[in-house]
């Protein structure tokens, strides 16, 4: 007879060590964001005017 109880349990605890994988490199991405953050903030003011974003402004009319 099929133990449901072991497969319910063996599923149920790869999902949650998944769960927790994923939360670990989303954590990993948002403070690797918050400190790019920082360092363009923290940055030369001189840099921040020249990265205009390689477009220029559209022309009033």
């Amino acid at each position: 007879m099929a133990d449901y109880k072991k497969m319910y349990l063996t599923m149920f605890n790869a999902t949650e060590d998944a769960i927790n994988a994923l939360e670990n490199v989303r954590q990993a991405l948002i403070n690797a964001q918050r400190e790019c953050e920082e360092l363009y903030i923290s940055g030369p003011a001189q840099d921040k005017e020249s990265e205009g974003g390689g477009m220029a402004a559209p022309a009033a009319t």
